[in-house]
């Protein structure tokens, strides 16, 4: 597909019209489709041509069919464009086609138009789905399309976190391939991916867009409490939606939301890895709750690290200065 120049698309496009006889049908496709000049609705054309709007609709549409039947799939555009579809599964992103031919986005216009020529493609305009997309018509209709695209987002929806498109692919039962659905989910409205892996554009984690999800994925990311000063520093580093922010309004973020316990002198951590939100002093007496019995210093010592960073000293002058424990023996502490 990158093989076509621009000038050779501008000819092939100038080609197919020249056959129609009105000048009108001309005009309307051109202006319809933004080939060469900005792209108009159809009350636009239909004032400026002193006709009513649906009488445009009705025009465009019947110079379309004329062109259809004129259209020589074996042409050499026509059969590119026919293998790139095919190698995809039979349904192509626009998106994805934009990407192969690598044209600019002032020669768009002129790809869908010779796409919508072309009576072996259908053209599947965008919505509130997805993208725009182009098919086999011999193998998919709007309905099937719409029918994959709910499956796919059904099946990302019930796994419940971010995946790899091949473990999300093994979840969706029918005929189709991989290739078929990856283009579908990369068109969709409804679907992200970052790093690798796909979700829901409402999951934070492929998504981020507030700075409170930008921290989560962070975190997330990282994988273990980090200071909220680096925190800050890799949100611009992100490679979705990266944004400079100051280490206030990311200290601010950490404060407020529950997803995130301070551990330490400026350390946090996400309450999903089992920290919970509490002093030095809620911590131990926690872990002696849990034990139901006395426990050796060392032990207590140990078991604190390991939800909050912060210097043994301090743990033991909770535990020797705080009235809720008591000192049992030498070196065992329980409560009071």
């Amino acid at each position: 597909m990158n093989e076509f120049t621009n000038q050779q698309l501008n000819s092939l496009v100038d080609s197919a019209l020249g056959t129609l006889k009105k000048d009108r049908d001309k005009e309307v496709l051109r202006r319809r489709g933004g080939i060469n000049t900005k792209a108009q609705t159809l009350e636009e054309i239909g004032n400026e041509m002193s006709i009513t709007r649906e009488r445009v609709r009705q025009i465009e549409k019947a110079a379309l069919t004329r062109l259809q039947g004129k259209s020589d799939p074996k042409d050499p555009f026509a059969a590119a464009l026919t293998g790139l579809i095919d190698s995809r599964g039979g349904l192509l992103s626009l998106e994805s086609l934009g990407q192969a031919i690598k044209l600019d986005d002032s020669l768009r216009p002129h790809v869908i138009f010779l796409v919508k020529i072309n009576p072996e493609i259908l053209f599947v305009d965008r919505n509130d789905h997805h993208s725009a997309m182009i098919a086999d018509a011999s193998s998919f209709g709007t309905e099937a399309i719409k029918s994959i695209h709910d499956e796919l987002v059904g099946a990302v929806r019930n796994s419940g976190k971010p995946a790899k498109f091949a473990s999300i692919y093994k979840l969706i039962d029918g005929p189709h391939s991989e290739e078929t659905l990856q283009e579908m989910a990369q068109a969709s409205r409804y679907l992200c991916e970052l790093d690798g892996n796909w979700g829901l554009t409402t999951w934070p984690e492929v998504n981020p867009k507030s700075i409170r999800d930008k921290i989560y994925l962070v975190l997330k990311k990282t994988g273990r409490p980090i200071h909220f000063s680096e925190i800050a520093d890799k949100i611009s580093t992100l490679a979705a939606n990266p944004k400079k922010v100051t280490t206030q309004a990311v200290h601010n973020e950490l404060i407020k939301d529950s997803r995130f316990v301070l551990i330490g002198r400026g350390i946090y951590a996400l309450s999903e890895w089992g920290y919970r939100s509490g002093t030095v002093a809620d911590i131990i007496e926690e872990i002696l709750k849990e034990e139901k019995m006395p426990m050796n210093k060392d032990e207590i010592i140990r078991r604190v690290l390991a939800r909050r960073q912060v210097k043994t000293t301090t743990i033991v002058l909770n535990l020797q200065e705080k009235p809720q424990f008591k000192r049992i023996e030498k070196g065992v502490y329980g409560l009071a």
